[in-house]
């Protein structure tokens, strides 16, 4: 009876390795981009944006508002309540005393987001685009309706070395991709 139970686990797991084999893996990058970011944390995919304002004032306050991004034909839509969102503070960013305030957009995929995005990319849909919309308060003066805008293309491989990423992306670097 130990033999066949032995048996019977073998077989399980060749057919269960088996199957890994068959299926095709994707390490998706972004092509033609700096604006967004498409990363994995132990197996979650997540687009991350970084937002970055350098000069001599100070952000008081980021309210995101809304966005998409879209993969071909598959739209993802950024809501409020569905984004991570963090925001850091340099004083003294570089020799002339410039502010430095990062701020990052964080939206993580279920596997149905992913599944869809492989699809579009099997069927060759790889322009891409995306598009967050903030309120924004820089020197206790509101600026409403600001955004960024922004298009790439879905990559299966490795689309830029981040050591060629200029100064300024040096702390979205360490927090992402130094781990």
């Amino acid at each position: 009876m130990r033999n066949v139970s032995k048996l019977f686990l073998c077989l399980v797991l060749i057919i269960s390795l088996s199957n890994c084999v068959n299926e095709q893996q994707y390490n998706f990058t972004l092509k033609n981009t700096l604006a967004i970011f498409l990363l994995n944390d132990n197996d979650k995919n997540y687009f991350c944006i970084p937002v970055q304002y350098i000069g001599d004032y100070q952000i008081n306050d980021f309210e995101f508002t809304d966005g998409y991004i879209i993969i071909g034909d598959y739209e993802i839509p950024l809501k409020k309540d569905e984004i991570n969102k963090s925001l850091y503070f340099n004083k003294e960013t570089d020799e002339y005393g410039m502010n430095q305030s990062d701020i990052f957009i964080e939206k993580y995929l279920s596997k149905n987001d992913m599944k869809n995005i492989i699809n579009e990319y099997k069927k060759g849909n790889i322009y891409s685009q995306m598009y967050i919309g903030y309120n924004i308060i820089i020197d206790n003066e509101p600026q409403y309706g600001s955004g960024l805008l922004d298009d790439f293309e879905i990559y299966n491989g490795i689309a830029i070395d981040p050591s060629f990423f200029p100064a300024n992306l040096d702390f979205f670097k360490a927090k992402y991709l130094q781990k």
